[in-house]
């Protein structure tokens, strides 16, 4: 008998602790739907480049070139035009440039 009563209490907990998560997470996906969100289409010749630097957080050519194991050259095209069709911000300190994504921007190929 207290083993099925024991059962029942467990199961009674999990099911509390279960219903407390979805709670939570109804606060967060009303949080989320009621963010700014673009979805953007781009080539796919900058998605190395937009996954690294998402990855990074932020960072320079050359952090992202070592990420995505092309050169910083190429990577420095790459950001400098993801920054003039809006989808990265620039921060200039002395020589370097860091970039960042803008937030809530999903970007596709």
């Amino acid at each position: 008998m207290d083993l099925v009563v024991g059962k029942t209490t467990r199961n009674f907990e999990i099911r509390l602790a279960l219903e407390k998560v979805l709670k939570q997470l109804e606060v967060i996906d009303a949080k989320l739907s009621g963010m700014p969100q673009v979805q953007v289409q781009v080539s796919s010749r900058f998605l190395p480049t937009l996954n690294a630097l998402t990855n990074l957080g932020c960072g320079t050519a050359s952090q992202v070139s070592r990420v995505t194991g092309r050169s910083r050259a190429f990577e420095s095209k790459n950001l400098n035009e993801l920054y003039v069709i809006g989808l990265l911000e620039k921060e200039v300190q002395g020589r370097m440039k860091i970039f960042k994504n803008k937030g809530g921007q999903e970007v596709c190929a």
